[in-house]
């Protein structure tokens, strides 16, 4: 399958991925699962806040663009009714 070089989600960082693949490194894929696993668990939490985006890495102290990165591979595309990217 061919290769395209990407910049990872998580760190930035250009890496190797699969064409079509998830666009995080090697090194980030353990924080990728970890930070999907807080937000996962904030969301439920806050069932019916209506958090957005910057509320969940406001609220988990990280970069924005780490939360973007999850929702833009698809790890919360029904979870998510009230985590709106473009709010606020």
């Amino acid at each position: 399958m061919p290769v395209e070089l990407v910049k990872c989600g998580m760190c930035g960082k250009a890496t190797v991925v699969e064409q079509g693949g998830r666009h995080v490194c090697p090194m980030c894929l353990d924080e990728e699962h970890r930070l999907y696993v807080s937000v996962r668990t904030l969301i439920r939490d806050h069932e019916g806040d209506g958090l957005s985006i910057k509320d969940v890495a406001e609220m988990l102290e990280v970069d924005e663009n780490k939360i973007t990165h999850l929702v833009d591979n698809g790890y919360f595309s029904l979870a998510l009714r009230g985590l709106r990217p473009y709010d606020r």
